[in-house]
């Protein structure tokens, strides 16, 4: 194996090639140095990487430690490679915070003595890949008062903790004490007094207590621990290992105190300072109880739920815009997060049995409510062992970012209860709520996986015989018969009376009708304003409607429009757009009618500017489930036990054809569908029952279902069963994949010979790509079949699974030419 100290004397240059000039790849650098195959691989992987992840370019806050302003910049001076990936476990759901790791062996923890020594390598692993090397507690603190001053009712306090190496390490601590006899509880937090929480804190009996180890850019303060970087140089602790560890230090200080009652020490923190406060109470068990406020990723979203199909803020995203957050060698994981050995639910774990309580707004841009449903089940498995499941409150609260003076009485309430001052109602707050046991409860479906026979990719070539299908007619008749097998595995459709659409828009058509999106909508900023229905301009030729459709649903039309909103033509071709994994604002995360928010790196849905400037209308809508649909998810399988999310997102897709192709100003024979990750799916179901459908694009929305085994590294058909509950029957077959009794290869054959465009990236780790091309490959004998193979386009960018600016632009031009 090469030393380090070897490796940066030659190998730097090879491990950054893309980098450094006159370097052109890993294989042409070899040559340079001698290298063992893991070490090859590593740098190839780093090649690739580069390729796939431009340079970050300038941090959003802050800096990464005393020598680099950015990842890059790191890569230069260290000369890391990435881990040997070949050589690590995927894990594609959660890790299980209760399967003990121990050499190379795994154990299912079922005492409290294992869960110790589980929770070592836990800590172990969270500092090497995710937070860097924390520094021991210093045996050396000493507090100096600085200022007493008396404030209302309460005692303000001053003081400078000193410590570590001649003291050189400094953090300003203030603490605010209630009059009255104590020892009192403390409300922890590194938010200063400009934030409501500390007042609060206060008035509800509890010292508060602010740490100046934050974010200078909040305002107020200085960050005293970026000097640790300097102070203790042999350990590469992040920025908000740094902050968490300085909370560490003013606990020191308050066990020494005879006012404090060392047992009820609560701490706090929102967004930024939520990830940090997570951190501390897991690394620190006098930490009573924590509540990390809207942290979301880095937080209580696990790294795997913050990928870009979630359009929240990726792994990729955050470790870009603020590197200096987390250790460095995190961003190696940006697209292979299922590689990472552990995730933030076993972060949170590590605070078992002491108080958690996981906090978050479910329809914040940055956000994941499934993410947070996901962590929750998966730690509070592990309160459960310890027997304090009471510790462990869920609250997925209404609103955005921004916490309100009422989230912190929230707070205190928590805090209360586990300390045992006073008891309230335990918050378990779902939003989704959805399992594949409950799904089960309520449906009676059972499924005998057995009774279906085997299959391969390919085989709805040949007919019931085994004979290749070699006609038209023998295909639609196969193609019946598929469509029949996909529609009894998605559910029993509830009866449904075709709605009254209207006829055009820009002649007044829609003023008789009354209907709104809800009050969701105005948190995510719709453009569309239900006060009036009539069509409106928002510049740059681009006009905007609200259109009614379906069951009494809403969505948003833009289209091409004169400075007074009338549609350039009354014969436009439309595009629906289907929407990915997002949960928390459906359709419109951000917001992609805004030009200047179009980021051509970093994007994951269509630019609605492009589309409209290429002459198109475009229709948005939300799923169920999702967005301003969100509430509707919880409830739908005990209204509807029989049916699937799934068959209701394509018959809402299908009312939405039904309202566009009512519409004067649409051309009702230019209906295409554009659709990522989920919405990619739902494009192809829709698509191959649709007749009306021109065209389709699905981006990295082609599942290869009879080969997503268990050893396939990916989530598999779970996706669909136990994970976001589309369809839900799946679930009977995890374990019999070869018996599901419908692929996705079948699904793009009944598109044909429909103008079609598959995406699929290679670095996807939702679905291997050579998978996907073997089922791709099979379908397209179909449109050669029907004498239309050019019909079908298949494009496998080197990318992973997110729907870049890029493949945006090829797509947008396929469009066109259909």
């Amino acid at each position: 194996m090469i030393t380090r100290r070897d490796f940066l004397a030659g190998a730097t240059a090879i491990s950054v090639a893309p980098l450094i000039p006159g370097v052109r790849d890993a294989a042409s650098a070899q040559s340079m140095t001698n290298v063992t195959g893991a070490e090859l691989r590593r740098q190839k992987d780093l090649e690739t990487f580069l390729k796939v992840f431009p340079p970050s370019g300038t941090p959003k806050s802050g800096r990464m430690n005393a020598h680099d302003k950015t990842w890059e910049d790191w890569l230069r001076r260290t000369g890391e490679l990435p881990p040997d990936f070949e050589m690590m476990e995927s894990i594609p759901g959660l890790p299980d915070p209760l399967l003990l790791t121990e050499n190379s062996g795994k154990t299912m923890v079922t005492t409290e003595i294992l869960w110790n020594r589980q929770r070592e390598w836990i800590r172990s692993q969270m500092e090497q890949w995710v937070f860097g090397r924390m520094p021991p507690a210093p045996d050396n603190l000493r507090g100096i008062v600085t200022d007493r001053r008396r404030e209302g009712t309460t005692t303000v306090q001053g003081v400078r903790l000193e410590f570590g190496p001649d003291h050189r390490a400094i953090l300003h601590i203030q603490l605010i004490i209630p009059d009255g006899v104590g020892p009192f509880p403390v409300f922890l937090t590194n938010h200063n007094r400009r934030l409501t929480w500390l007042y609060t804190a206060v008035r509800r009996g509890y010292i508060g207590c602010f740490y100046a180890a934050c974010d200078p850019l909040m305002g107020g303060y200085s960050d005293d621990s970026d000097r640790y970087i300097e102070v203790y140089p042999e350990y590469d602790f992040s920025c908000l290992a740094r902050w968490a560890w300085s909370a560490s230090r003013a606990v020191d200080y308050l066990v020494t105190l005879p006012e404090v009652d060392k047992g009820k020490i609560g701490l706090a923190g929102h967004s930024r300072y939520g990830k940090q406060a997570l951190l501390a109470a897991a690394f620190d068990d006098r930490i009573g109880a924590v509540i990390p406020s809207s942290g979301n990723t880095g937080e209580c979203d696990p790294w795997r739920y913050t990928t870009d199909m979630f359009v929240n803020e990726s792994l990729e995203k955050i470790t870009a815009d603020f590197p200096h957050w987390f250790h460095p060698r995190l961003r190696f994981f940006a697209g292979r997060e299922d590689k990472l050995p552990v995730d933030q639910n076993m972060l949170a774990a590590l605070v078992a049995p002491r108080g958690l309580m996981m906090y978050s707004g479910y329809g914040e841009a940055e956000g994941n409510p499934f993410g947070y449903e996901q962590a929750y089940r998966s730690v509070e498995r592990v309160y459960e062992l310890l027997g304090h499941k009471e510790n462990l409150w869920l609250d997925l609260r209404d609103g955005e970012h921004p916490p309100t003076v009422a989230d912190t009485e929230k707070f205190i309430d928590f805090l209360d209860t586990v300390f045992g001052l006073k008891q309230y109602p335990r918050c378990e707050n779902f939003v989704l709520g959805y399992t594949f046991e409950g799904w089960q409860k309520l449906s009676g479906i059972t499924i005998d996986p057995l009774s279906y026979p085997r299959q391969s990719a390919g085989a709805f070539l040949n007919d019931k015989e085994g004979h290749p299908i070699a006609s038209a007619s023998q295909w639609a008749e196969q193609k019946k018969a598929i469509l029949q097998k996909v529609s009894a595995l998605l559910g029993e459709a509830p009866p449904r009376v075709p709605f009254e659409s209207p006829t055009n828009f820009s002649e007044g058509g829609l003023k008789p009708y009354y209907y709104t999106e809800g009050w969701l909508s105005l948190v995510y900023r719709r453009p569309f304003n239900d006060e009036s229905v009539q069509p409106r301009y928002m510049g740059e030729g681009l006009g905007v409607v609200g259109l009614p459709f379906g069951d009494g649903l809403t969505g948003e039309l833009f289209y091409p429009a004169t400075e007074g909103g009338k549609p350039r033509s009354n014969n436009l071709p439309v595009v629906i757009w289907l929407h990915p994994y997002t949960y928390q604002n459906g359709w419109s995360a951000y917001r992609p009618w805004i030009e200047s928010e179009w980021v051509y790196d970093r994007d994951f849905r269509p630019s609605f500017f492009q589309l409209v400037n290429r002459g198109f209308a475009v229709f948005a809508f939300d799923q169920v489930g999702f967005g301003a649909r969100i509430h509707e998810e919880r409830n739908l399988y005990q209204r509807y036990p029989r049916w699937s999310i799934l068959g209701n997102m394509m018959a809402d897709t299908r009312s939405a054809i039904d309202g566009l192709a009512n519409l004067e100003e649409i051309d009702s024979t230019r209906i295409f569908l554009l659709g990522y990750a989920l919405g990619g799916k739902v494009g192809l179901l829709t698509a191959g029952f649709d007749d009306r459908i021109k065209g389709l694009v699905s981006i990295c929305g082609f599942d290869p279902l009879r080969l997503d085994t268990a050893g396939s590294g990916t989530e598999g058909i779970r996706q669909y069963s136990h994970l976001h509950g589309l369809l839900p029957s799946l679930g009977f077959f995890v374990g019999h994949e070869d018996r599901v009794p419908f692929d996705f290869d079948e699904i793009l054959a009944t598109v044909a010979p429909k103008p079609t465009m598959v995406v699929a990236p290679t670095l996807d780790r939702y679905a291997r790509i050579e998978d996907v091309r073997r089922e791709v490959e099979a379908s397209q004998k179909i449109y050669a079949l029907l004498g239309h193979p050019e019909a079908l386009t298949f494009e496998t960018p080197l990318d992973i699974n997110r729907f870049a600016h890029t493949t945006q632009e090829s797509a947008f031009d396929w469009l066109v030419r259909q």
